[in-house]
């Protein structure tokens, strides 16, 4: 394969191989590994008590099992050479999407949750001096 491909239309909008031998074998089982690690998250995500780590679980676990399922679709769609459905333009898109979605997890765990931890603090330090109901 040469590079220039990369940068022409023809070759993302082009009907690719089926894939056989170890490069099928990876595949299935990346986008396997993906779903499972997804349900495995969420699954994982019953036995805790914090709500912020509910919520980074759920979201990672979110992503794991939507991008498997869409891998797998557009990888069942390549073997079975569907036109419009198997061109590596979808591919192109659907690690985007992977890699745009795993982005937005970082910044909310890396930036929105210690935020949000110190917005708790804050608020139950004022809601100590204020009256209760009886």
């Amino acid at each position: 394969m040469s590079f220039s491909n990369l940068l022409t239309l023809s070759y993302w909008t082009s009907q690719p191989f089926v894939a056989v031998g170890c490069v099928k074998w990876f595949w299935v089982l990346f986008l396997l590994l993906l779903v499972l690690a997804g349900i495995v998250i969420r699954l994982l995500r019953t036995y805790l008590s914090e709500n912020l780590i509910k919520e980074i679980l759920r979201r990672w676990g979110n992503l794991g099992i939507n991008v498997g399922i869409l891998g797998f679709s557009w990888f069942f769609f390549r073997q079975e050479r569907i036109a419009f459905l198997a061109w590596r333009f979808w591919l192109l898109v659907w690690i985007l999407i992977g890699v745009w979605w795993g982005i937005n997890n970082l910044i909310y765990t890396i930036k929105r949750i210690p935020q949000i931890k110190e917005e708790k603090i804050k608020r139950e330090l004022r809601d100590k001096y204020l009256p209760k109901k009886k």
